[in-house]
């Protein structure tokens, strides 16, 4: 469940990035239709943006889990790494269980 939550998550900030790339390229086409920039300086204002987007999406990824993990810890989820501690801990358990039952039998 955890997963497909963090799965869901993840689709929609890309789902959002990948439209604010779009609605930017549009963004300086109609300044280019518009006649405020020529089509190279829109060229350019776009390249400028995709640069900027693209150094800063490492930061805004960061940003964007930190957020992941704070709305999990919010509604009550359990982590990955504390399922899987409560997982070995079960097995050592069972272990242990299975092996006093094996001193009762005999």
């Amino acid at each position: 469940m955890m997963e497909n939550l963090t799965s869901k998550f993840i689709d929609g900030a890309l789902n959002l990035a990948n439209m604010a790339k779009d609605n930017a390229g549009k963004v300086f086409d109609e300044m280019v239709k518009a006649g405020k920039v020529s089509k190279e300086e829109g060229q350019k204002l776009y390249n400028e943006f995709m640069t900027k987007f693209e150094a800063n999406a490492g930061e805004y990824n960061k940003k964007f889990k930190q957020e992941v993990v704070k709305i999990v810890e919010e509604l009550g989820f359990a982590r990955k790494q504390q399922l899987d501690e409560l997982e070995d801990r079960l097995k050592k358990l069972e272990v242990y269980l299975n092996e006093i039952a094996r001193k009762e039998k005999k």
